[in-house]
């Protein structure tokens, strides 16, 4: 079993594990907010399932049908995961909605809200694991586990914090009020997380500052060069493409102009490994005088 795979099996056991725990807080009480709370942990666990089945999809090579590879199933699945963040929150405003009209104190609440934060302790501990490894750097399905799991800890500090007062100051409206606010947080969340994986599966342009690097070191490494037009870069996945056009003097044999290809793309994989890099070759009457100019 690959590093990140291992990693998507912990959080998957350990996300059942909190949801037991967190299920248990919300039985003993009949809180509404802690209702939500057990459901967004619910979440986690089919969010690590469908970790767990991207990862597995993405690591298949490439074949006939997908030349580019499968790098994308991890789009596909942080998409889902969105779907089930929202759905999630539809299902607590709807408790929250039932609560709010009859408005009660949780049943035996100390002791819901101390089955709740040792849930939370679960998570704070795997969130510090998956950051001390380094995964989450490494991987950017395990990067978005540790963030869910990171939103999950500051829930549910937040969740013990104001139902304690709602039981302390016997304000009982609180308790379907934290689940409404919950609601509302996660479903921002789920919705962030659809968005921006549609927009890399629409293959968006990378941030700024890594094209005026890549800029930078084709400019350093083309010498012979004229100029690179018509730069493209989109990400699937771990998985990073890269095309452009490359000037270069008309009298330059193939030989001389495919050195200067070696080395750019050398120095471009030595700071992106695993980039996939495609240079078309042109003589210099295809020069469009824009783009990167090699002096």
């Amino acid at each position: 079993m690959t590093t990140p795979l291992r990693f998507a099996s912990g959080s998957l056991v350990v996300g059942i594990v909190v949801v037991g725990v967190k299920a248990a807080a919300w039985q003993v009480s009949g809180s509404a907010a802690l209702y939500s709370d057990a459901l967004e942990s619910l979440v986690n666990v089919f969010a690590a399932l469908m970790v767990i089945f991207a990862l597995r999809t993405a690591a298949k090579p490439a074949d006939i049908e997908h030349p580019y590879g499968h790098a994308k199933a991890e789009l596909l699945s942080a998409v889902a995961e969105g779907g089930l963040i929202v759905f999630a929150a539809v299902l607590i405003l709807e408790r929250a909605g039932e609560t709010i009209l009859a408005p009660h104190l949780p049943h035996h609440p100390w002791l819901g809200l101390a089955l709740n934060a040792s849930g939370g302790v679960i998570n704070a501990v795997w969130a510090g694991v998956l950051g001390r490894s380094g995964a989450a750097r490494r991987y950017p399905a395990i990067a978005a586990d540790q963030a869910h799991l990171i939103a999950d800890v500051i829930t549910t500090i937040g969740i013990v914090a104001g139902l304690s007062l709602a039981v302390l100051a016997n304000i009982p409206v609180l308790d379907p009020l934290i689940a409404i606010g919950i609601a509302i947080q996660i479903a921002v969340i789920g919705g962030r997380t659809i968005l921006n994986s549609l927009s890399l599966l629409l293959d968006r342009a990378p941030p700024q500052d890594i094209v005026a690097r890549i800029n930078s070191l084709v400019s350093t490494h083309a010498t012979g060069a004229i100029e690179a037009h018509d730069m493209r870069m989109r990400q699937a996945g771990r998985s990073s493409f890269l095309e452009f056009h490359l000037v270069v003097p008309g009298t330059m044999t193939v030989a001389e102009s495919h050195i200067i290809c070696d080395r750019i793309e050398a120095a471009l994989k030595q700071e992106m490994p695993g980039v996939i890099i495609t240079i078309h070759v042109e003589p210099d009457y295809k020069a469009k005088h824009q783009g990167i100019l090699v002096g």
